[in-house]
């Protein structure tokens, strides 16, 4: 899987089968995903589930586990599916609450941390205390995830 960021508040997910378009709203190839529920499309699995203020969707593709939160919203870390999560792709608005961040980021622990949007800024970056991976493309596959700790992929 390639993800790369194509525009100020827009990331890519490319697969063997399709690209996966986040923000805003998440889009599968040509296949808009309408919100809460369950989506199969070119063997990519979508699972949206609402929250208390936004919905958190899981995509599913090449053995990876990517979650997309388009608001941040604690109550996500209650979610059976979190422990699995191996990126986290977050919209961060001028407003975001870094400290919310912080405790996602934290309950998660996912591999990679790609943040978008207007608040995605190297102030943040520097609150988070994480590295950064350089440049705005990353190849990412199973076998290669790190052992431990997180990266920050954010937006140049």
């Amino acid at each position: 899987m390639v993800i790369a960021h194509s525009g100020t508040d827009t990331v890519t997910l490319k697969t063997k089968t399709e690209t996966v378009t986040i923000g805003p709203g998440i889009r599968i190839g040509s296949f808009t995903i309408p919100g809460a529920g369950e989506y199969d499309v070119a063997s990519i699995q979508c699972e949206g589930i609402p929250l208390t203020a936004s919905v958190a969707y899981f995509i599913r593709a090449e053995e990876l586990t990517t979650l997309i939160l388009d608001e941040l919203d604690s109550s996500v870390t209650k979610l059976d599916d979190v422990a699995q999560v191996n990126i986290l792709v977050a919209d961060l608005r001028s407003d975001a609450n870094i400290d919310t961040l912080k405790v996602i980021t934290k309950a998660l622990e996912p591999s990679y941390l790609v943040l978008s949007g207007a608040g995605a800024t190297e102030a943040v970056l520097a609150a988070l205390g994480l590295p950064r991976t350089e440049g705005d493309t990353l190849k990412i596959t199973r076998v290669g995830l790190p052992l431990e700790g997180t990266s920050v992929l954010i937006r140049a």
